[in-house]
């Protein structure tokens, strides 16, 4: 008998249990948390040895790839994917977040888990409710002055503007606190602190007062970069929802994800991010897991006609840019209209 629609995630799940996947890693996060050290480390002394303004910039770049590294843990953390029980789980993000990055952990979880509930969600997902933005007809009617103009242009912009993306979190991260009750307040804000006096105080000291501040925007922008370029794929163009159109859990998770194809070296890169559909639909199960349950996934989806979208990285930045694009043409049209 064919499943109903609301037994379909159901299934799928006593499959999975089945699979045995969903059981936690620490062996697999002790060894990542441990090359994130080396890296860490190494980061700095290279910063140390080398004083040539190109392998200064090259430096920065590394060391925001280490920081999305540390980001990594942060966001496996916070979906209780590490250890067993809350409490390591608030630790360890707390330590990589707030104290390691410089952004609040609260202010993220808050954040991610509104859109884990409701992804691609025009009025309930944070992550497509962004100001110079516009990923469909309707978000794009909805902006004026200079918002409607950054759309209008926002298949050039949408990459170049995400250097300034570490800036936005750093300064949504305090006024989230300022703002909101947080279980951890004076922690959280002591980190922030101890954060700004290790990262100044350290680059201050490897590279005098000058140096260190170009660095340290340099290395800000890079890390914003780069955190684009392993989130956008997740989401970006795939369909948006609106009001009540959601079928269900599965369904919702699916649609509104996309994948990217296996390749070791982009898996690493990006967290495991890269499958997403799979992290969407179980999102507690540890990163490692991810491309062992695809198959599980993939087939399933197949059998019940439920889409399974898949490309290559190349190809998800290629959606990304048509889907912004096609917004940003309506804008013009809109506005050729309006001066006819």
């Amino acid at each position: 008998m064919a499943s109903t629609a609301s037994d379909e995630f159901r299934d799928l799940l006593t499959l999975v249990r089945q699979s045995g996947l969903l059981a936690k890693q620490p062996a697999y996060y002790l060894r990542k948390i441990l090359l994130n050290i080396v890296m860490f480390v190494g980061a700095f002394v290279l910063i140390a040895k080398f004083h040539n303004p190109w392998i200064e910039l090259c430096n920065a770049a590394f060391l925001a790839f280490v920081f999305a590294q540390l980001g990594f843990i942060v966001h496996d953390a916070g979906h209780q994917e590490i250890f067993s029980g809350p409490a390591g789980n608030e630790a360890l993000g707390l330590l990589h977040s707030n104290l390691l990055l410089g952004f609040s952990y609260s202010w993220w979880l808050d954040k991610h888990n509104h859109h884990h509930c409701s992804p691609n969600h025009v009025s309930a997902d944070p992550d497509v409710d962004l100001i110079p933005f516009a990923f469909s007809k309707d978000q794009a009617a909805g902006k004026h002055g200079l918002a409607r103009l950054s759309v209008k242009y926002q298949h050039f912009s949408f990459f170049p503007l995400s250097l300034l993306e570490a800036f936005v979190l750093k300064y949504d991260s305090i006024r989230f606190l300022q703002r909101n009750k947080v279980a951890h307040p004076v922690l959280e804000v002591s980190f922030l602190i101890l954060h700004g006096c290790w990262y100044l105080g350290l680059l201050t000291f490897l590279l005098g007062w000058p140096h260190a501040i170009l660095f340290a925007i340099a290395h800000q922008a890079f890390l914003g970069l780069y955190l684009t370029l392993i989130f956008a794929p997740n989401h970006q163009g795939m369909p948006l929802a609106q009001g009540n159109t959601a079928v269900n859990f599965l369904r919702e998770q699916v649609l509104t994800s996309r994948n990217i194809k296996n390749h070791p070296g982009i898996d690493f890169c990006t967290g495991g991010l890269t499958c997403q559909i799979e992290h969407h639909l179980f999102p507690t199960m540890p990163a490692n897991k991810l491309r062992k349950v695809q198959a599980i996934v993939r087939n399933y989806c197949r059998s019940h006609d439920v889409p399974y979208h898949e490309t290559s990285l190349f190809q998800s930045y290629r959606e990304i840019y048509q889907n912004l694009r096609e917004v940003s043409l309506l804008i013009g049209k809109e506005a050729d209209s309006s001066a006819d």
